[in-house]
């Protein structure tokens, strides 16, 4: 524990003091953020947005061809992918691409990490849009899949703080796996609100980020119960790091606020499997 401790305390040290930089937003996330929070979206401007990054154009023409989404005919080009899934969906791949850039580390161990991190934040983003096109909240889909995307994104933090440390020689030795784990938990929701707040992103995903594990729910806040549930959802199979099949989404208190019944949760279980191809 007196170790956990003195890791703990160097990290927090390390953010406090400015000893790492905090990750700076990517330009076009912010961009295709605004894109969403607009109701008359120039589609012109969704083309430009990504037809500049030729990485993030191969990501949104990859994904739009994959089973969950594909046609009859290939989608060769941005333009046909908003034709054939729609111009806000296209644009939340694309933001699920820009986010996804930031699961890069250098250190071998930790890097390890990334690829559950980044599958357990995209299926809480997934799920939490589902849930609210189902349970009649339509006009919280694409705030709702930001929300999803950022919740866990002080784990990110804390890992590339870790990754600071170890490349620059103030910790020496690789870090215990189950040490990692207990970091990122003790730490992910007060410093992922921290860097939400650093981004000056809205006060209502820094709310999100800081009590998606709270004890108790509160449900003043229909984008948080919808995160919480899908969050639960992603964990129950193991969407992510972390697997609790004990979890009975239909008896959680977020599925009773919400009325989320269980052959909707059901569903729920069956797209995430299908996405994820989950055993």
């Amino acid at each position: 524990m007196s170790e956990n401790l003195s890791l703990l305390e160097m990290i927090e040290q390390a953010i406090t003091t400015d000893q790492v930089s905090l990750p700076a937003r990517s330009e076009t996330a912010t961009q295709l953020q605004q894109v969403l929070s607009d109701c008359d979206y120039d589609i012109e401007k969704i083309l430009e947005l990504i037809e500049s990054d030729q990485a993030l154009t191969a990501e949104v023409l990859r994904v739009s061809n994959s089973p969950f989404y594909g046609g009859l005919s290939e989608v060769t080009t941005v333009r046909q992918a908003v034709v054939r899934i729609g111009g806000p969906e296209v644009v939340r791949l694309a933001m699920a691409a820009t986010e996804k850039k930031s699961y890069q580390v250098q250190n071998k161990e930790l890097a390890d990490y990334m690829p559950d991190l980044w599958e357990h934040s995209l299926g809480v983003a997934m799920a939490a849009k589902w849930l609210a096109k189902k349970l009649g909240y339509v006009e919280l889909e694409n705030e709702v899949f930001i929300a999803g995307l950022l919740h866990d994104v002080g784990k990110l933090l804390l890992i590339r703080v870790c990754d600071d440390l170890m490349s620059s020689g103030q910790v020496t030795r690789n870090i215990p796996g189950s040490l990692i784990l207990e970091i990122l938990e003790a730490g992910h929701c007060k410093h992922g609100a921290s860097l939400l707040e650093h981004w000056s992103l809205p006060e209502d995903y820094r709310h999100v980020v800081r009590h998606h594990h709270d004890e108790v729910v509160d449900d003043g806040l229909t984008l948080l119960l919808l995160v919480r549930l899908a969050d639960l959802a992603c964990r129950s199979l193991g969407v992510g790091m972390h697997r609790d099949e004990s979890l009975n989404l239909s008896a959680t208190e977020e599925s009773h606020i919400l009325g989320a019944k269980e052959i909707l949760l059901a569903e729920l279980t069956i797209m995430l499997e299908d996405s994820f191809t989950l055993a």
